[in-house]
């Protein structure tokens, strides 16, 4: 009985280590990218989208908990913005975006913000498998779009290869759309 006991400890103890471990290298990994100055940044933010014909909005949004900045089905009428007429949907779309979830200037934080949506802690990678099923299924891509604006001679932010991966795991393409002020 005390072997079953010590075992477990043991158990437990390696538990804590490996997950001190992933914290470190998620922490690590927004240090990374986060190495350009924010206060040279004017604004940031970052999305995570996907799209297909037979894509179902909801089915996503269980996966992933939460509820998308926007979405609809292919053949769907949805209004593109306030002053837009009503248009129909060309494919289908789930769309998230951290520029109103997210205030920091630091875009390590927002694609941080999108990682955990995909592969939260202590997940188990279950999250990626239930997308990486549902995208296969139903043919559908995932795209990660990063938009920075800095003041003129800012220099322009870098994605951690730790961020990339694990969009990579999705897979999801990652598109930056970085740009400074006018001298």
């Amino acid at each position: 009985m005390e072997l079953k006991g010590q075992a477990t400890s043991v158990a437990r103890i390696a538990l804590s280590y490996m997950m001190m471990a992933l914290s470190r290298i998620r922490v690590a990994s927004l240090w990374v990218t986060s190495m350009t100055n924010s206060e040279n940044t004017l604004g940031t933010y970052a999305t995570l989208r996907f799209a297909g014909d037979a894509l179902d909005p909801d089915e996503i949004s269980s996966i992933l908990r939460t509820q998308p900045t926007r979405a609809y089905r292919k053949g769907q009428k949805y209004s593109p913005g306030p002053r837009s007429p009503e248009v129909i949907g060309k494919t289908g779309i789930w769309y998230f975006s951290t520029k109103y979830s997210v205030s920091s200037k630091n875009l390590a934080e927002h694609l941080g913000e999108l990682e955990n949506l995909i592969s939260p802690f202590a997940d188990d990678g279950r999250r990626l498998r239930e997308l990486r099923d549902v995208m296969g299924r139903k043919n559908l891509q995932a795209h990660v779009t990063c938009f920075w604006r800095g003041i003129a001679g800012a220099m322009k932010p870098s994605i951690s290869s730790a961020v990339t991966r694990t969009f990579d795991r999705l897979p999801a393409d990652i598109e930056a759309d970085f740009d400074t002020e006018e001298s």
